[in-house]
């Protein structure tokens, strides 16, 4: 059964537009509540953009510094090159002499001794693995004697000389002994070069 509205319809209107006004305003609170929420973040959005470009900033900066950095550090390094090139050059062909004697008194054939002994450094570097010349006068006690200097020298005991021949043999004698003395001359090779050149250049980690 439909209820009966006994008011008079004019009442019934004034209600109806009272609720269409409140539901205006209520409209128009929400959309300034929506306004002022869009506004927030829209300010927080820009300072947090701006936040962003001055932390870019500062990285840009500490950025550029570690370049400016590493320019000098650059500049060492070209400077260190330049350093071991020279040192490289300068002991490229720098022979152990002590070394050398030392070997030669420990491999030289019992029954040769030597009377002179003249060495050079070749630094033309034309023959690959010859870094100079040695030229020794020695006497034996004879030809036989003399020979095993030249075995020794072309040997794997002694990889500092090799290519050795004799220039000049001829029979002598020390009071009645007979003694063959000779002139020998062999090739410096690169195992007589010292070590020097890699005590004196300093590591440098990459």
């Amino acid at each position: 059964m439909r209820p009966i509205n006994l008011l008079p319809p004019e009442i019934a209107q004034k209600k109806e537009s009272r609720r269409k006004v409140a539901r205006l305003v209520t409209l128009g609170i929400l959309y300034v509540v929506l306004l002022a929420l869009v506004s927030y973040w829209q300010g927080g959005k820009a300072q947090g953009v701006e936040d962003e470009l001055i932390a870019q900033k500062q990285a840009n900066q500490a950025t550029q510094q570690q370049i400016d950095a590493l320019g000098d550090s650059a500049d060492l390094r070209t400077g260190y090159e330049d350093g071991v090139a020279r040192i490289r050059s300068a002991l490229e062909r720098d022979v152990a002499w002590g070394k050398l004697f030392n070997d030669l008194a420990r491999v030289i054939p019992d029954r040769v001794w030597l009377t002179s002994f003249d060495g050079s450094v070749d630094a033309s570097g034309d023959i690959p693995g010859v870094v100079g010349q040695v030229q020794v006068g020695a006497t034996a006690f004879d030809y036989p004697d003399a020979s095993t200097w030249l075995r020794v020298v072309d040997s794997d005991v002694w990889p500092a000389l090799a290519g050795g021949w004799v220039t000049s043999a001829q029979m002598s004698a020390i009071g009645e002994i007979p003694v063959v003395d000779f002139q020998s001359s062999a090739s410096l090779m690169q195992p007589s070069v010292s070590t020097r050149v890699d005590e004196r250049i300093p590591e440098v980690p990459e």
